[in-house]
């Protein structure tokens, strides 16, 4: 796990932050379960992410299986954390297992979820949106908000973001209630306007930690005895153990779409042929 391929820092880096975010952003990039183009798909949302935060606070979380696929991919990112699931146990696990150690790491922690798997075209516009994600939990920290483009075309699509009236506070960054969350393939385009979910979540590691422990706490207390151990030699050995007990749950179907402090934040212009991909992988 951790231990097996690189370790947390025992403090937070006193490096020098980047100008463009925060000290306290952290960049998460989610592999997600075993995928044929894993190795491509990972390096360009690492890519991503590296235009966000400095490598010294980006994690990329694999499965074992992933990990040896996409090996020469994660080679070349210098002082990246990697840490590897034992198995794929769902979307919840591969999200809490790093916060869980980051917010320990650091109180403060604002985490930004790049899915290797999201399928929506990196034109320059998700990026500014995902700065302005940051800045919308800064000023609503009680919200987890996720990134979402709008179809390119008018024809029925395979899934969606139904998005509600403007957030409070947070209407000069556009950000949006959330309606509904939509993941069946439609005969029919929907009736009101949609969003293609990018699979980009962007919330303070607490926030989140609060979330899982209202609507997966089961994944969260399966995981905590890795918090005070992650640097430790025998944190490899107690995640194993863990993994064989951890419950397989869904980030979208069983916390996001549950909670009233989710919002989405559009991105101004169509990104995606296709929403159901990303639905699909939050709700694995």
């Amino acid at each position: 796990m951790i231990a097996n391929v690189r370790q947390f820092p025992l403090a937070v880096p006193a490096a020098a932050p980047l100008p463009r975010v925060s000290a306290h952003v952290w960049g998460l990039v989610l592999a997600g379960a075993p995928h044929a183009r894993g190795a491509a798909l990972m390096r360009r949302a690492i890519d991503r992410a590296e235009h966000l935060v400095p490598n010294h606070r980006l994690v990329s979380v694999l499965c074992r299986q992933t990990a040896r696929e996409c090996a020469p991919a994660l080679a070349n990112v210098p002082e990246m954390t990697q840490i590897v699931q034992p198995i794929y146990r769902g979307s919840a696990a591969e999200l809490f297992l790093p916060v869980l150690v980051i917010a320990r790491r650091d109180p403060n922690a604002v985490i930004v979820a790049f899915s290797a798997e999201e399928g929506a075209g990196h034109d320059g516009r998700l990026l500014p949106c995902v700065q302005k994600a940051v800045r919308a939990v800064a000023l609503r920290p009680d919200l987890a908000v996720l990134v979402g483009g709008r179809p390119r075309t008018g024809r029925a699509i395979d899934g969606w973001i139904e998005p509600g009236p403007p957030v409070e506070g947070l209407e000069d960054l556009a950000v949006r209630s959330i309606r509904r969350f939509v993941y069946e393939p439609a005969h029919r385009a929907p009736s009101a306007p949609a969003l293609l979910s990018t699979a980009a979540i962007v919330a303070r590691a607490r926030t989140l930690i609060a979330m899982g422990r209202r609507w997966v706490p089961e994944v969260l207390e399966t995981l905590e005895p890795l918090e005070a151990v992650a640097d430790a030699p025998e944190a490899g050995l107690l995640c194993e153990a863990i993994y064989e007990c951890m419950p397989y749950a869904s980030l979208s179907r069983e916390m996001l779409e549950r909670g009233r402090d989710v919002a989405v934040l559009p991105v101004p212009e169509a990104m995606a042929e296709s929403g159901y991909t990303e639905l699909a992988r939050l709700a694995s």
